[in-house]
């Protein structure tokens, strides 16, 4: 069973960055608000985090949602898969 809405947070996703793309926090801890792209997440594994984030949640982002500003921080994602659900 999916988690509801309201309790997706940021902490989640950041664990499941964590779980699906290691290359990303090798250099550093991240946070909710860690900048994703000067943590080193280029656009290979932005696709990684895509696609968990997809799997995860049963959830279709739309073309409109790929771009660089939602997949900027955990926080930023949380707040899109929210609004998917």
């Amino acid at each position: 069973m999916l988690a509801p809405i309201d309790t997706i947070t940021p902490e989640m996703i950041v664990s499941l960055i964590q779980a699906h793309v290691p290359d990303i926090t090798a250099e550093q801890p991240l946070s909710a608000d860690t900048d994703l792209w000067r943590a080193g997440m280029d656009s290979l594994s932005s696709v990684s985090v895509v696609v968990a984030v997809e799997e995860q949640y049963d959830v279709e982002f739309p073309d409109e949602l790929l771009t660089r500003e939602v997949f900027s921080t955990a926080a930023a994602i949380a707040a899109a898969v929210r609004t998917l659900l």
